[in-house]
């Protein structure tokens, strides 16, 4: 098992796009801990796991950046997918829906998805697959043109 990382229960689309950051580019052996709010620091202090997308963690929300972005920051993660996934995510958390083509469906997919599953961890789950779906997008975005059009 690797670090223990600890953020806030009732998870949301960008604690989501964060955990599946830590988990599949940062640390894939990491252990994600949710607690309430008012546990979570102490459990840090208490673990030495990383706090993060909670009022008093270093990478949280600011409001015109979204914990993915301080976690992007945070680990100098300069994958052009994972910055064009960065663009999509801000827009579907901040205010500027229209940041990317598409942000308001990222947003739509994550509030619908949460509707469907109560429990936190079921909609990692999902999510996840979600954003695994939009890196893999945001890859085949950035890939060079086939200048024969990619016909035989």
């Amino acid at each position: 098992m690797g670090m223990k990382w600890v953020t806030r229960t009732n998870v949301r689309l960008d604690r989501v796009a964060m955990i599946w950051l830590i988990k599949r580019v940062i640390e894939p052996n990491a252990e994600i801990v949710l607690l309430p709010e008012a546990e979570a620091e102490a459990f840090a202090e208490e673990n030495g796991a990383v706090l993060f997308h909670h009022p008093k963690a270093e990478m949280r929300n600011t409001g015109f950046r979204t914990g993915f972005d301080a976690m992007i920051m945070k680990y100098d993660l300069s994958d052009p997918a994972l910055v064009l996934m960065q663009m999509a995510l801000r827009g579907a958390e901040t205010t500027d829906r229209t940041l990317t083509p598409w942000s308001t469906g990222i947003r739509a997919i994550g509030l619908g998805l949460r509707s469907l599953y109560e429990e936190d961890e079921r909609f990692i789950e999902e999510m996840g697959r979600v954003f695994d779906g939009l890196y893999q997008f945001c890859q085949d975005q950035l890939a060079p043109v086939d200048p024969k059009g990619g016909k035989d």
